[in-house]
């Protein structure tokens, strides 16, 4: 019996097993129909797509802008960060050098940042740090060449910035009409003008300065009244928008040190470089730029100082611009002085050095010797301790004041980089007494 329901229970698993693994395949147990088959889903009505829109290219800052007519200028030449604005704008974008300007663009600098406009090939207008210009029409009764600005400052810019954009404009567009002025050139002596050129600068109390570097110009404020600046003249034009009285600007420093093209050696990773040049009568504070391009894209150093010379420090190997200008009491700077470069090379290698007399173990008749040598020409030798000058060939002589017996002498060399080269000789002088027995003849 026992035999009976093990098999029949055998047979009841292996029965399960198989309606499962049928069900598995089929979807359906055996012995039932299959279930219908599923309604078909209802297809989706075609939808025509309407044809794309053709949407304007954006035109970036430094390309023409279509439907605003010729440009009036164009930005030549850019220092550090510069930022411009299109008049229909409401945004400020990276400026662009060569981007052409229009009526009404703006141009704005920042901390130790310049621009330079150019209004024809002969009209240069340079745009030092922290300004804000906005280009204007120019007049209608004018003669077609004259410059008209609205001469702003960067912290004016700054006081709009918790203001929405379309408030920002309309605040520039009613400062722009109050700080107008107006630029042309003035001929003398019956000859045409030449070019012009003029340097614009923002005073921390929001008044602009205007410069002639070049040529003679007549201004015009926003209220009628003109003026007429000399070359290297000035003028000053207030927050409310009134011109000062004009003024001679600072002369143009002449530099003294070191000499254009100029070689610095050193053997440090981090050299130092030192720069002069001669007061500037009237002068108060001289402005130093260091740039590592002869177009001063690239500034290295720019510092303000109250005498006339200024280290920099930091100098990596390659090739180094700078110049300096003049500021009087007032703010008002002068002209760039001419450009000078140097070089800053790495040198590890000691200078030559070699003692042309005396001898080694040279035995002097008298107390005192002659030592020659030569060497580089721009080291600096040193002979027991004490200098010796240098010839321009490299050549040192010094006399040496001998003491009985042996005489030992140290001669050192140092070049401009600091690092050293060492020779001795040693000098036998028997002194006064041998000497003078040694010259009597044995003889009787």
């Amino acid at each position: 019996m026992k035999r009976i329901i093990k098999v029949l229970a055998f047979l009841i698993v292996l029965a399960a097993l198989g309606g499962g693994g049928y069900l598995f395949y089929t979807g359906r147990l055996p012995g039932f129909p299959p279930p219908p088959p599923p309604a078909p889903a209802p297809q989706p009505v075609p939808v025509e797509t309407p044809a794309p829109t053709e949407l304007p290219a954006p035109v970036l800052s430094g390309e023409p802008v279509p439907g605003a007519g010729q440009p009036v200028a164009t930005l030549s030449g850019i220092e550090r960060t510069v930022k411009s604005k299109r008049a229909a704008d409401l945004s400020w974008e990276e400026a662009q050098a060569q981007m052409p300007l229009y009526e009404n663009d703006a141009i704005r600098t920042f901390d130790k940042a310049s621009a330079t406009i150019a209004f024809g090939p002969q009209d240069i207008v340079e745009v030092d740090q922290n300004a804000l210009v906005v280009i204007k029409p120019r007049p209608k009764e004018g003669q077609g060449d004259e410059i008209s600005l609205a001469l702003l400052s960067g912290d004016f810019l700054d006081s709009l910035a918790a203001k929405p954009a379309p408030e920002q404009t309309k605040a520039i567009e009613e400062a722009s009409n109050r700080r107008q002025v107006t630029i042309s050139k003035v001929s003398s002596g019956g000859k045409a003008a030449g070019p012009t050129r003029v340097a614009l600068k923002t005073l921390p109390d929001r008044s602009t300065t205007v410069a002639a570097i070049a040529g003679t110009l007549k201004v015009v404020g926003a209220k009628g009244e003109s003026i007429t600046l000399k070359e290297k003249m000035v003028t000053r034009v207030t927050d409310q928008g009134i011109m000062i009285k004009p003024r001679q600007l600072p002369g143009v420093p002449a530099l003294a040190f070191p000499d254009d093209g100029a070689m610095y050696t050193f053997q440090r990773k981090v050299p130092r470089a030192e720069m002069r040049w001669k007061a500037v009568e009237g002068s108060r504070k001289y402005r130093v730029v260091v740039a590592t391009d002869s177009t001063f894209k690239k500034v290295f150093a720019d510092e303000k100082v109250d005498g006339t010379s200024l280290e920099v420090r930091n100098l990596q190997p390659g090739a180094y611009y700078w110049r300096v200008r003049a500021q009087d009491a007032d703010g008002f700077e002068g002209p760039y002085s001419p450009v000078r470069s140097l070089r800053a090379v790495y040198d590890d290698t000691p200078p030559p050095l070699a003692i042309l007399a005396p001898a080694e173990m040279f035995v002097s008749p008298s107390p005192t010797v002659e030592l020659r040598g030569k060497t580089e020409k721009d080291a600096r030798v040193k002979v027991n301790g004490q200098k010796v000058a240098v010839g321009a060939d490299g050549t040192f002589l010094c006399p040496v004041t001998l003491k009985e017996g042996v005489n030992p002498v140290t001669v050192e060399a140092i070049d401009p980089a600091g690092n050293s080269e060492y020779g001795k000789r040693m000098i036998f002088y028997k002194g006064a007494k041998r000497s003078s027995a040694a010259a009597v003849s044995p003889n009787r």
